[in-house]
């Protein structure tokens, strides 16, 4: 008997296990999947809504700062084909007037900047459905009251946690002028990496500290991100002067000493730096033949400046690939708190790589960016909501100094020890709303076909 109630128990046991479970009651997107719209009551929205506000704070700060970055740095959503976001008013001299379709409709560049803030919270997709196919859609798998409640609320949290890290300002510099910028040859002996800046690159590099410290408000912090070749260090060493000039340490015989306490009064005054190669020069090869170079640099146009890959060195887009990577870190530093601007001293062409990677310039944009000058300096400024946006570019203003000039005494002094030449002297900076673009002979746009037959593209 005992064998037999064993026997039946364990069966009764079998046959609840192969009983199928009960399903979970509805969750929210289970209902947001499954129910119409039209049969969602008022008390399902606000019971999702409660469960939406009662997370715990930690996971979702969590959760938004995984999406931040791609949201903020990359943006690789709907917004990106919207032509509001092409950036076209960052360019000198360009004002194209977008299409849809041109007899009914007509995108200026002055009506995408004056949008509504409503109109500017739209995702906008050119290849997404007519309206009617998209609502209905919308209307068979979500709630869009609660969906556009949800986003909204997502889009207030990012912003807030963005314009608490984001700097005030973020200004990227190149190097004052080099030997190489002065004598082509000079890369056939001296690594690029070691080229060291002329007698007017250090005047440059003063010139642009002075100016710096005029853009930043007195008392904030300062950090430097220096590209580790040797012009854009001794470009640094020249900017730095403007807080401490290294001269007031020359009583100190020791060279590394004197070093050491010029750099100690420098963190005194809120300047902190780091070097990070990343931000480097486009790698041309090792030692440079003049003639190769040149010859390559013709061959770049036909090929396409974006893609043409010097023999042993990089393209632009090698340098695309690792200032993406040097994005994602100066966001971590942001988040630290580091410093409350930033500064980055580098070259020429990572700044325009820089430029297309934050506001996603397109290919054919970045070809149309001229290079920086000696010393220019490009400004990013704080909207505060979160985001930087182009606050200009400030630009050296040089002029020609005669050989020899004439003084009231009726003497004359010679310029440039009595050589007979003229001088370069600087005039100071002259800012500018757009950044510079390169004459348009030389640029050669992309041809694409609409389809096969399509022989106007050619």
């Amino acid at each position: 008997g005992l064998l037999n109630k064993r026997n039946n128990y364990n069966n009764d046991c079998s046959r609840k296990q192969m009983q199928p479970k009960r399903p979970p009651p509805d969750n929210l997107m289970h209902a947001t999947l499954v129910r119409d719209i039209t049969k969602k009551s008022i008390k399902h929205q606000s019971d999702a809504t409660n469960q939406l506000t009662s997370m715990e704070e930690s996971q979702r700060l969590l959760v938004e700062r995984m999406s931040i970055s791609d949201s903020v740095l990359t943006r690789e959503n709907s917004l990106d084909f919207h032509p509001k976001n092409s950036n076209w008013s960052h360019f000198e001299g360009c004002t194209p007037a977008l299409s849809l379709d041109s007899s009914k409709h007509s995108l200026d560049l002055h009506q995408l900047t004056t949008v509504s803030e409503e109109e500017d919270d739209e995702d906008f997709l050119w290849s997404e459905p007519p309206i009617a196919a998209r609502d209905k859609q919308i209307h068979e798998y979500a709630d869009k009251a609660l969906q556009n409640e949800m986003k909204q609320s997502s889009i207030d949290v990012i912003r807030d946690f963005n314009s608490k890290i984001m700097p005030s300002k973020l200004i990227m510099i190149r190097h004052g002028q080099s030997e190489g910028n002065v004598d082509e040859e000079l890369y056939s002996k001296i690594p690029d990496n070691a080229m060291r800046l002329t007698k007017l690159g250090w005047e440059m590099a003063r010139a642009s500290g002075k100016a710096l410290r005029e853009q930043l408000p007195e008392g904030e912090t300062i950090h430097f991100v220096v590209s580790p070749y040797t012009r854009t260090v001794e470009t640094f060493h020249g900017i730095a002067s403007a807080w401490c000039d290294p001269q007031e340490f020359n009583h100190i015989t020791n060279r590394n000493k004197r070093l050491k306490a010029w750099y100690s009064r420098l963190m005194e005054s809120g300047l902190t730096w780091h070097e990070d190669p990343r931000i480097r020069e486009q790698d041309f090869g090792n030692y440079q033949d003049p003639n190769i170079i040149k010859k390559a640099k013709r061959e770049r146009y036909k090929f396409g400046t974006f893609y043409y890959r010097f023999p042993h060195g990089e393209s632009a887009s090698d340098v695309f690939d690792r200032v993406s990577t040097f994005l994602d870190s100066l966001w971590r530093s942001f988040e630290s708190g580091r410093a409350q601007n930033y500064v980055l001293v580098t070259h020429g062409i990572s700044i325009r790589v820089f430029l297309a990677r934050y506001f996603r310039y397109s290919i054919d944009q970045f070809n149309l960016l001229a290079n920086p000058q000696n010393c220019e300096m490009i400004i990013l400024g704080h909207d505060g909501e979160g985001r930087l946006d182009l606050d200009g570019r400030c630009e050296l203003e040089l002029k020609q100094r005669a050989a020899a000039k004439d003084y009231a005494d009726g003497e004359e002094e010679q310029a440039n020890d009595g050589d007979g030449k003229s001088e370069t002297v600087i005039v100071g900076y002259k800012k500018y709303e757009r950044l510079r673009t390169v004459p348009p002979q030389h640029v050669r746009p992309r041809k694409v076909r609409m389809c096969h037959d399509d022989d106007e593209a050619s």
